[in-house]
């Protein structure tokens, strides 16, 4: 029988949350001032080779001790993919879109 330790899988669920904050905000700012750099495809390939590395390593160190904290911490990445999308979509929200027919 497996013994489930609640605090491990608490830290699992925020180290997922860290790496979802630091790959999704690093997207956002990315986005956001890429226009005004001399050449934005080089600093688009460098931010998501760079964020890409960092996600997938946090994932790795965690896939190798336990596939249940691996799954707690996807859910804490993709749970702060969908805060910041909500929180930053309802900030723009009509900056820039067009309307919606």
């Amino acid at each position: 029988m497996m013994v489930v330790n609640v605090t491990f899988l608490i830290l699992a669920f925020l180290w997922g949350a860290f790496l979802g904050l630091f790959y999704f905000g690093g997207l956002w700012l990315t986005l956001k001032t890429v226009f005004s750099k001399h050449r934005p495809q080089h600093w688009l390939a460098a931010s998501f080779f760079a964020r890409v590395a960092v996600a997938l390593a946090g994932f790795w160190v965690l896939l190798r001790m336990d596939p249940v904290s691996f799954f707690c911490t996807l859910a804490g990445f993709f749970l702060v993919r969908i805060v910041l999308t909500r929180a930053i979509g309802h900030k723009n929200r009509g900056s820039r879109h067009a309307a919606h027919a």
